[in-house]
């Protein structure tokens, strides 16, 4: 009677956390998927969990920016720019760039130069823009959720949860300009002396057509992250997901609760070797390198145009 008893209290005391092969092979240690209107929970685990959330901080940037600059302004980078990790964009300090360009860089190429850049000159500093996007973050509920950098490079007090970035996700989702700019699949940057295209890192625009646009990210401490939006039958689901191992395989598994036809492995790979390749050339002279002839990608039929999704609060 005394063993038993003794196992019901070790029962008692463990966490409820699925073992990956428990949970459909799901490998990150938290996730959400909710509907984006009523905020309802569809699946999910450990989404109130505290982690560091790498890139996926740049939505949160890109927001806050869209919401103080119209996008003409003149964003001039200062030195500290150059010391700024990769991913980046090369920005050159002193130089002058608009700031929509900077705002495309952020969210597609990731660059952790133009994040920095944006906050410098929205903020101050960084350090004060990070304030400001805390601050923003509470007003949206996201209170579990606090900024030290723009840019999601690792740092000790920078955290966020995969239900905080679902919150997140869908304040920007209704800002026009920013649903403009998680959709692009490409951009051209130009200078004085280049011209660069830079593709989106999110796979999942380029071989599921439901998705609306997400935001990847990662770095060894906190694994792969991601935040993204898609649609079915009017409705949109906001998913978010933070210290994964397989961020795709993990992905289409969690998709698998709403969406009946998912992205293959296959499919996937092409998305990520599809489209041009990236070019570093002149801006006077540009050569573009053509990618190799690849398979049809299936696509998926959507019921709502992505303007709409803006609109409806």
């Amino acid at each position: 009677m005394r063993l038993v008893l003794c196992l019901l209290l070790c029962l008692s005391l463990t966490p409820s956390i699925l073992p990956a092969a428990e949970n459909g092979g799901i490998t990150a240690a938290s996730y959400i998927l909710v509907e984006k209107d009523t905020f309802r929970v569809i699946t999910g685990k450990d989404y109130h969990r505290r982690l560091p959330p790498a890139s996926t901080t740049k939505v949160m940037t890109t927001l806050i920016a869209i919401e103080r600059l119209g996008g003409d302004e003149i964003v001039v980078p200062d030195k500290q720019v150059v010391k700024i990790p990769r991913s980046k964009m090369n920005l050159v300090p002193g130089n002058k760039y608009r700031s929509a360009d900077l705002m495309k860089g952020t969210m597609v190429e990731s660059a952790n130069d133009a994040a920095y850049a944006l906050a410098a000159h929205v903020g101050g500093s960084e350090s004060t823009f990070a304030r400001m996007m805390t601050e923003r973050a509470r007003d949206l509920g996201a209170i579990d959720t606090n900024f030290e950098n723009a840019s999601g490079l690792p740092s000790d007090n920078q955290y966020s949860t995969p239900y905080d970035l679902a919150l997140i996700f869908r304040q920007a989702l209704a800002n026009e300009r920013f649903l403009e700019l998680v959709s692009t699949k490409y951009f051209l940057f130009e200078d004085s002396a280049r011209k660069i295209q830079y593709k989106n890192h999110n796979r999942l625009l380029f071989c599921f057509e439901p998705a609306i646009g997400g935001k990847t990210g990662y770095t060894r401490a906190a694994r792969h992250c991601y935040v993204g939006a898609f649609e079915k039958n009017g409705k949109v689901y906001i998913l978010a997901m933070l210290g994964s191992r397989n961020l795709w395989g993990d992905s289409v598994q969690i998709l698998k609760t709403v969406y009946d036809d998912v992205p293959t492995d296959e499919q996937l790979r092409l998305a990520r070797s599809s489209a041009t390749t990236v070019t570093f050339c002149s801006a006077k002279t540009v050569k573009t390198k053509q990618s190799a002839p690849r398979k049809k990608v299936t696509r998926h039929k959507t019921s709502k145009s992505k303007k709409k999704i803006a609109q409806k609060r």
